[in-house]
């Protein structure tokens, strides 16, 4: 399939938002509501608002089906935390995922040092896309704020450890 990837919008924030279960939205770190509940939309939500860059990638008929976001962690302003958010789509061509992600994360990396994030250690899916794209990825370690059990994974700017793929014809 052929896919637009541009500066995404609050917009495409929404649409994927709203195609998604609610339980599907922010995989990994929740924001809880004062009785203490889980609301990952919200989390979507403010990862959004506090990137620096976010990328959308739309296919033929104009639908965002796939975001990556970055901003700066709280310790270190040269490194990035990366989010990825995508629709069930895409996520069933990893090839084309993968292709779209050697798009996205060297701009990421022209701003940030390293990027790196928090994966749930059951979302194989996501761990062996970003091994295969040349992320680092820790063994899984107990995240307190999760309460789950979690890679970190990280890539650095130069970027010679990112893998890029033969890219098919995906791109307008």
């Amino acid at each position: 399939m052929r896919y637009c990837v541009q500066p995404a919008t609050a917009k495409d924030v929404a649409i994927l938002a709203l195609a998604m279960a609610d339980e599907d939205a922010g995989d990994v770190e929740f924001d809880r509501d004062s009785e203490g509940e889980q609301r990952p939309l919200d989390h979507l939500l403010n990862a959004f608002l506090s990137s620096t860059e976010v990328w959308a990638a739309h296919d033929p008929k104009g639908q965002p089906c796939a975001l990556w976001g970055v901003g700066p962690t709280s310790q270190d302003l040269e490194v990035g935390r990366f989010w990825l958010l995508t629709c069930e789509e895409v996520e069933t061509m990893p090839s084309d995922l993968a292709a779209l992600s050697t798009i996205v994360l060297p701009e990421m990396l022209t701003t940030y040092t390293r990027l790196e994030s928090i994966v749930d250690a059951q979302n194989q899916r996501a761990l062996s896309l970003l091994q295969g794209l040349g992320f680092t990825v820790e063994p899984p370690a107990f995240h307190e704020s999760t309460g789950r059990q979690c890679h970190r994974v990280w890539i650095e700017a130069d970027a010679s450890s990112l893998v890029v793929p033969n890219r098919p014809m995906l791109l307008n």
